[in-house]
């Protein structure tokens, strides 16, 4: 029976092989955007909703309790909107258009 050394070795050099292809090869676009669509379905988004909530979070915050809230309410509200299919259009249609540019 091999040892917990020998085990924990080739566990390791598994990761390593496998880090190593993805590093040279990368991870294929398909699979980035099945990704990408399984975790924002998992949180409950869409792409446009999501990017929404993201633009409006990088407000420069402030210490009233009034803006904070606002804040939280706009993107919520602006946010929620687009979790429909139309929203879901939008950000299939965005990441299209910026494609050339982030190489998804």
């Amino acid at each position: 029976m091999p040892s917990t050394t020998v085990i924990l070795s080739v566990i390791a050099g598994l990761v390593a092989l496998f880090s190593a292809i993805i590093f040279l090869f990368g991870i294929p676009p398909e699979l980035k955007r099945k990704m990408e669509r399984a975790a924002l379905k998992t949180m409950g988004e869409n792409k446009a909703s999501y990017m929404m909530k993201d633009q409006i979070s990088k407000i420069p915050a402030s210490d009233q309790k009034e803006i904070k809230d606002f804040k939280g309410r706009l993107g919520d509200t602006l946010g929620g909107s687009m979790q429909n299919p139309l929203g879901e259009a939008t950000g299939e249609t965005a990441d299209e258009a910026t494609r050339p540019l982030t190489g998804r």
